[in-house]
């Protein structure tokens, strides 16, 4: 097929991408229910199939190597025995090297064109990338198949459209012509994107495809070949998604190397090498803060561009309730989701001492507390709902951080336990430990804990809430923050003051919309003016420091 046909064919998905961008409006390209209306009747059959019969085998379509490796265990229960092809980074990157020459010389609509193409090849396999991510990350299937499935590719989409519309917000060739009196001097200007290099993304093992899609495609849309390095514990969903473009590449006549899987091992790790290799340019990370600031500081002292997604202390103010049973509901949830394994998920929950205002009464701050925790007994301990919503863990280290914090001797709110899932007996999970923190221990709430664990605390009034949470956002960094209050002057002193800290901030939330979700084409995930990280899915600066604009001018 040649690229013109391919640009005809895609358009009206990128211009109805753009527009979406622009306009910041509802606009999700791949349906998010898990139908067989929408994908086929055998499609789950088929994706649970293609699953089981890659268990125990090396992936294909990502080349071919000497050496193969991965370690992948479900959080369910067992081990999953895939491979995949491992390279040097020298290997890595000499191909890499050579394969963007002639990727970099398409133009952007082209590049455009090749990844719609790709993610519309990939979607194909939406149930088996589902699969792959509930027994990678241990997210319930439905959770899996719509985060790393329709989620994730319109967030890759997203990045496609902003980097097409960054590379052609100007025109590329101009007759330049000054007047001087009787006569003009005539210039002929081309103004030429030039991609910053090869552009290295570090996945994490809780989202495999919804955090690596936006630094991988706004990387290739802007002309760079990328270098995708999944943790070691998540590589499967992934691998799929590179694989099918790899497969798009080669039939478009392209070089597939343009996007790499690099394979490592916790034991051997290869993410600082392939960090600190003077042609890697661009870095986009995702993971743990301890890391994180090692990749930023890495990355400025050689030059490199960084685009950080790290972690942060997410909080809730609760002033007053308008419906205070759909409020609750929706605030269970949050706090349930995934067994807080979300980089968006509530940790802190600040209730003025004097009360939550409920309608023409008042609950004390203990009353909120066995609210809420009826609340979430209502949800985790549904037999039907509850497995499915808190997952299984994803690693050992967050359970064990689940043990610290039961030993902290605290006030227990809510009681973490074991979650059935039925037909895997081995599953490691836990359902959401509240509990009731001093507001003196600062040492201990404003600390991240990442997993199931979140903490009442009482403070002087609503004033004093929004301070403590302006005032650890500029501290420690938040993703997230959500208030309940029925008061407008209220809403308005809290809006200016955690957006003035750099934060995000959703109110009144009590219904099919959660604070841990963020929205492709119509929210900013990521605020980057905080210490969770400097990167936004996506606005410009997303895409534009991946390339730059040099002139060519010639005398007419």
């Amino acid at each position: 097929m040649m690229l013109s046909d391919l640009i005809t064919r895609h358009q009206s998905t990128l211009d109805a991408a753009v527009a979406a961008n622009r306009d910041r409006t509802f606009h999700a390209h791949w349906p998010e229910p898990p139908s067989g209306k929408i994908y086929g009747e055998t499609a789950n059959d088929d994706g649970l199939k293609a699953f089981q019969d890659q268990v125990g085998k090396p992936v294909a379509g990502l080349g071919e190597a000497q050496q193969h490796g991965g370690n992948e265990a479900s959080p369910y229960g067992f081990n999953l025995g895939v491979t995949y092809p491992m390279w040097s980074v020298d290997e890595l990157v000499e191909r890499a090297s050579d394969a963007q020459v002639a990727w970099q010389a398409l133009s952007a609509a082209e590049r455009a064109a090749v990844l719609i193409e790709a993610l519309e090849r990939a979607s194909k396999r939406f149930f088996e990338i589902g699969y792959a991510t509930m027994h990678t990350t241990g997210q319930g299937f439905v959770m899996a198949f719509q985060s790393s499935g329709p989620h994730g590719f319109d967030r890759a989409l997203e990045a496609v459209a902003m980097g097409y519309a960054s590379q052609t917000a100007f025109a590329q060739h101009v007759t330049w012509e000054k007047p001087m009196g009787k006569m003009s001097v005539v210039i002929q200007k081309t103004y030429r994107v030039v991609p910053k290099g090869i552009n290295l993304v570090i996945g994490c093992s809780t989202f495999p495809v919804w955090n690596t899609t936006p630094g991988m495609f706004a990387g290739l849309v802007t002309g760079n070949s990328v270098i995708v390095k999944p943790h070691p514990g998540a590589i499967y969903p992934i691998a799929i998604v590179v694989a099918e473009l790899r497969a798009t590449l080669v039939d478009l006549g392209l070089d597939p190397n343009i996007c790499q899987l690099a394979v490592d091992t916790v034991e051997a790790p290869v993410t600082l090498e392939l960090l600190e290799h003077p042609a890697v340019r661009i870095v986009d990370y995702t993971g743990g803060p301890v890391f994180g600031a090692t990749v930023e500081a890495a990355c400025a002292a050689h030059g490199k561009v960084v685009y950080t997604e790290k972690a942060g202390v997410n909080n809730v103010i609760v002033e007053s309730f308008d419906n205070a049973d759909q409020a609750l509901g929706n605030l269970a949830f949050s706090l349930s989701l995934y067994a807080g394994q979300m980089c968006t998920a509530p940790q802190n929950i600040y209730v003025p001492a004097s009360g939550v205002r409920v309608g023409d009464e008042t609950w004390s701050v203990d009353e909120f507390a066995q609210h809420l925790r009826q609340h979430v007994d209502a949800l985790v301990l549904n037999e039907k709902a509850g497995p499915s919503t808190v997952g299984t863990i994803q690693s050992a280290a967050t359970l064990a951080r689940v043990e610290e914090a039961k030993g902290l001797g605290l006030e227990v709110v809510r009681e973490s336990a074991v979650v059935a899932h039925p037909g895997f007996d081995g599953a490691r999970s836990a359902t959401p430990l509240i509990l009731k923190v001093d507001v003196e221990r600062d040492d201990i709430y404003t600390r991240e804990w990442f997993g199931p664990i979140s903490f009442i605390i009482a403070v002087d009034n609503v004033d004093d809430a929004i301070h403590r949470v302006a005032s650890s956002i500029q501290a420690h960094g938040a993703l997230t923050t959500l208030m309940y209050t029925t008061d407008a002057s209220v809403m308005d002193r809290a809006e200016d003051a955690i957006v003035r800290a750099g934060a995000p901030i959703a109110f009144n939330f009590n219904n099919f919309v959660w604070v841990n979700q963020s929205a492709a084409f119509s929210d900013f995930h990521g605020a980057g003016a905080n210490p969770a990280g400097n990167a936004t899915f996506a606005d410009w600066s997303f895409v534009t420091n991946r390339f730059n604009v040099i002139g060519v001018r010639k005398q007419a």
